[in-house]
């Protein structure tokens, strides 16, 4: 047992001391194409850029781009790279690295500390997808992060621009949430009548089902058969009405998933019991109260063929309805960029804000 535990130890100790010894790209050149995916003299103009921009407004836009993430996720590896590389200046922390993965696919914009309230999260994720993601899918990626940097430039020069970038963001989001509710209230009326439809129907024909048994003319075996079937169809119904209530609680900010998780089982036996229960007291109202008759059971006498009839019923009464049915030690050494320029981080730093896609 001492063997196994001080195994497991030393097998943990190794793990993060491989973890601490991991090597992130260490970044030299404003533009490091280590994917090798540039032209020559398109990288260039792209660092001239970028330097320019550096030197107006002291904001380092850094352009990286690797050829695999090596089973890392793409916000960890651009955040652990920025931070390393120290990006932006030390008390502005205007840091911005979009990292690109050329065999995995995938794209970041990682923005530092200080640039966060501008470029937020939901901007960068709108440069990533309208303006990087088209051109990745046509196999432009030069163009595509060439145009992004463009954006990014803009939008720290000109705080007009992105402000109308930021209404545009906002009116597209409220167009994307009214279809989203034209589409919430549609499927939800659908299933509000069909949910409201299947437990009407249950309950009818269990209510059948009841006063043949309470009158001795459908023996035990054959009424546990129906209710089993009505239960089932129930159920059913009830789940369809309830997504209807989860999904108006969750479009409200009511978070009862938590809830619905921990008490389930409790939930579903309380409905078939109170399904069962109503139909008992009604069908017993029913005969009694109403119609002065006696109740009688049987355990063996049965109407066979009404039984098989009403069992086949419960298909045509709801409708027919038959569905819802590479390695890392290249980077510190080499890249594709023949620069000879002395490109090095101010000291800034980045929380993990930003955004980051696929094609």
């Amino acid at each position: 047992m001492i063997k196994k535990i001080a195994f497991l130890v030393l097998l943990c100790f190794t793990v993060v001391g491989a973890a601490q010894d991991y090597q992130y790209p260490v970044i030299k050149d404003i533009v490091t194409d280590n994917a090798g995916i540039f032209e020559r003299e398109a990288a260039q103009a792209l660092r001239n850029k970028l330097t320019n921009f550096e030197t107006e407004t002291t904001t380092q836009l850094v352009v990286l781009t690797i050829n695999s993430l090596n089973g890392q996720s793409i916000e960890d590896f651009a955040n652990k790279t920025f931070n390393q590389n120290k990006l932006g200046q030390a008390k502005e922390d205007n840091g911005i690295l979009i990292l690109f993965s050329n065999l995995d696919r995938e794209v970041r914009i990682e923005v530092g500390y200080g640039l966060e309230p501008y470029i937020t999260d939901i901007v960068a994720k709108r440069i990533i997808e309208d303006t990087m993601i088209p051109e990745f899918k046509e196999g432009a990626y030069f163009t595509g992060i060439n145009k992004a940097t463009d954006q990014l430039i803009n939008f720290i020069k000109n705080p007009e621009a992105l402000k109308k970038f930021k209404e545009l963001i906002k009116e597209r989001d409220r167009k994307q949430e009214r279809i989203a509710n034209i589409l919430l209230l549609t499927f939800g009326f659908f299933f509000l009548i069909t949910g409201c439809f299947v437990i009407y129907i249950s309950g009818k024909k269990g209510l059948k089902i009841f006063k043949k048994f309470f009158t001795e003319r459908v023996g035990l075996i054959f009424f546990t058969i129906n209710i089993l079937v009505y239960t089932v169809y129930f159920c059913f119904g009830v789940v369809l009405l309830a997504i209807i209530i989860l999904a108006c609680f969750k479009k409200y900010g009511y978070q009862v998933e938590p809830f619905i998780e921990t008490n389930f089982t409790l939930i579903f036996c309380v409905s078939i019991v109170s399904f069962i229960a109503t139909l008992t007291v009604i069908t017993i109202i029913n005969l009694v109260v109403k119609n002065k008759t006696k109740l009688s059971f049987s355990l063996f006498k049965s109407d066979y063929d009404s039984v098989v009839k009403a069992i086949k019923s419960i298909g045509s009464g709801n409708g027919g309805s038959g569905g819802f049915s590479s390695s890392y030690s290249s980077y510190s050494s080499s890249g594709s960029s023949s620069s000879s320029s002395s490109f090095s981080g101010g000291g800034g730093s980045s929380g993990g804000g930003g955004a980051s896609g696929s094609w």
